[in-house]
């Protein structure tokens, strides 16, 4: 049994969260036959049946180094399939708050998103599974239709996104920054399992000044749909 994760078992197919509080809201309103296995160290894991398939929602927490850990632990015990939802801060006009991204890849400062001690001084690819990433853009498209699917920035210093750093990602191509797709990625290409990530826009890179809270709700409860559509036809 994991450290952290207090299960013995996970479903093959795992939507994955920041927030642990979205683990039993976005459970008891998608999934039938709810069952929570685990609620150790904030990382709640929760199994049920998604339009006939088994499937987890689980919380991986705050950043690289706690994605790491619930990433590995979900893989040990059964996951071979993640799909992180979460949110992130827009760095182009066209993209609102509400609206969706899929990640095509994912960039991070040298050594960041808690990979330099799995790759010893080597660059990782941060870049999702190519056929899950398509078909998980195909579903947000069909629910959000400006979504857009393209790289995103991994950020390991929530406060040290001022305007500055936005406008540079921006000039580097960057549609929205966030804080785990990087460590998620590239850990799902060297430990064999396959993940992709789907993200709402929450506010504009440079301004921690957060949606409409009951519009942000309603877009990620969509936005988990799009990602289970996907992950219980995998």
């Amino acid at each position: 049994m994991p450290y952290h994760i207090r299960a013995s078992r996970s479903p093959e197919r795992v939507l994955v969260t920041g927030d642990p509080t979205r683990v039993p809201w976005l459970s008891s309103q998608l999934l039938e036959s709810p069952e929570t296995l685990s609620e150790s160290r904030g990382f709640p894991l929760v199994r049920g049946l998604y339009k006939g398939s088994e499937v987890a929602i689980a919380a991986h927490g705050i950043g690289g180094p706690s994605a790491a850990i619930v990433a590995e632990e979900l893989h040990k015990i059964g996951a071979s399939v993640v799909v992180r939802l979460g949110t992130a801060a827009s760095l182009i006009e066209d993209l609102d708050v509400g609206d969706v991204v899929v990640a095509s890849g994912a960039g991070s400062t040298p050594g960041g998103g808690a990979t330099s001690l799995y790759y010893q001084g080597l660059c990782p690819p941060a870049s999702p599974d190519p056929l899950l990433a398509v078909e998980l853009y195909k579903a947000a498209k069909a629910r959000f239709p400006k979504a857009l699917m393209g790289p995103v920035f991994s950020s390991d210093s929530f406060y040290a996104e001022d305007e500055s750093l936005a406008k540079r990602l921006k000039s580097l191509g960057f549609l929205a920054i966030e804080m785990e797709c990087y460590t998620l990625l590239s850990l799902s290409w060297l430990r064999g399992f396959r993940s992709a990530c789907i993200l709402v826009i929450s506010n504009r890179a440079g301004s921690h000044e957060t949606a409409d809270e009951r519009l942000l709700g309603l877009r990620m409860l969509e936005a988990a749909r799009a990602a289970l559509d996907v992950l219980s036809s995998s």
